[in-house]
């Protein structure tokens, strides 16, 4: 097995260029009360981002945001972000649609997500919000006939070390892409490549000596990425992250293990 490592920075630099650009629109963030205009009814995901672009809200009420814990339709394809990163594609003939949940608790938005890849012929609106009717809470979205199992599928890349790190840090983007509130995870992660002095840890596991973003060179073309987080919301500690990769595929069987907490203070 040969491995080669990753500045944290890179990394960094990645989640940061993923954040700013995975963004919702305010009216889907945040939802408001808005009143429907007589707009014709859009026939696909791009033409229910064109309407509201326009200022307006589609008279299906089943796609319009709101903060009554109804699933909706977002109106942003994420799979845009994936083709402006240097050594990832995304399946030409796919998008990736996202639906959106919100609820508001003491004037704060909190929501949940669901994005699926999903065949552009498959994409109208009408087969879209037909999943629609088959969600429930936040614990149960909306999951459209023909979707992939996996996003993941759709991307494929160049195969280099560098391709599958970047694969690891956007599968988690679009995890926590369009949640909020209470409904964050990913969010409270601060990817480390030491060891946080601010307290002592108790450890899990023996302390890892090299923290490094790391991708590792396996069998018959196989590769693990291995980097490390700090979650700096309660349930504080340190996270060791490995995906595994089958050959020549961006589809990854991850592994998140909390391996630290906060050492107690003594009485």
């Amino acid at each position: 097995m040969s491995s080669q490592t990753f500045s944290l920075k890179s990394l960094q630099t990645l989640r940061r260029f993923l954040k700013q650009r995975l963004v919702l629109p305010e009216c889907e963030h945040a939802p408001n009360t808005f009143e429907a205009d007589e707009m014709p009814e859009p026939d696909s995901l791009a033409g229910l981002s064109s309407l509201f672009d326009q200022g307006g809200l589609t008279h299906v009420a089943d796609s319009a945001p709101n903060t009554n814990g109804r699933w909706f339709i977002s109106t942003v394809d994420a799979s845009n972000v994936i083709k402006q990163l240097p050594g990832l594609t995304f399946h030409p003939n796919y998008c990736l649609v996202t639906y959106l949940y919100r609820v508001q608790k003491a004037n704060i938005s909190h929501g949940r997500a669901a994005t699926w890849a999903i065949a552009k012929r498959l994409s109208s609106t009408c087969q879209l919000e037909a999943a629609l009717d088959l969600a429930g809470d936040h614990t149960t979205p909306p999951a459209p006939d023909g979707a992939l199992l996996n996003y993941m599928t759709a991307v494929a890349g160049d195969l280099t070390a560098g391709s599958f790190l970047k694969a690891s840090i956007l599968q988690r983007e679009l995890q926590e892409f369009g949640r909020s509130g209470q409904f964050n995870r990913w969010q409270h992660h601060r990817l480390i490549d030491a060891i946080p002095q601010q307290c002592g840890w108790q450890w899990r596991i023996q302390q890892p000596k090299n923290l490094a973003p790391t991708v590792h060179h396996l069998a018959n073309g196989k590769l693990a990425v291995e980097f490390y987080t700090c979650r700096v919301a309660p349930p504080i500690g340190i996270f060791r992250h490995i995906d595994r990769y089958p050959a020549k595929s961006y589809v990854a069987k991850s592994n998140n293990q909390p391996i630290a907490a906060p050492a107690r203070s003594s009485p």
